[in-house]
């Protein structure tokens, strides 16, 4: 029978797989390059049937997205990568006053 030692303990393998043939520029061209050929299309008025339903999709979630105000602040603040010192640490300012209330009190009486 083993015996559990803390400071003997094995640890699971990491997954560490990388990709060989993932380019993500080459996506990110692919999918503006098709996205203007979509675009262009829709001008022209040649759509097929398969592709305006393949977009119909992203074009009622583009529209809901710009109709919102909170979900259009989100995906803004989201892609500056800014969040607002409160809403990071927000939990831990208020233990630290309702702390710092509760030593004053105690302190005081």
């Amino acid at each position: 029978m083993g015996m559990f030692f803390f400071y003997n303990n094995r640890k699971p393998r990491q997954y560490d797989y990388k990709p060989i043939l993932y380019d993500p520029v080459e996506e990110e061209r692919i999918e503006k390059l098709n996205r203007r050929i979509y675009e262009i299309k829709k001008e022209m008025d040649v759509l097929t049937p398969e592709e305006k339903e393949q977009n119909q999709a992203e074009e009622i979630r583009g529209e809901f997205l710009a109709q919102t105000k909170h979900l259009k602040r989100r995906k803004e603040r989201e892609e500056a990568g800014k969040n607002s010192f409160l809403t990071n640490n927000g939990l831990l300012i208020l233990i630290l006053v309702i702390l710092l209330a509760i030593f004053f009190f105690w302190i005081l009486s």
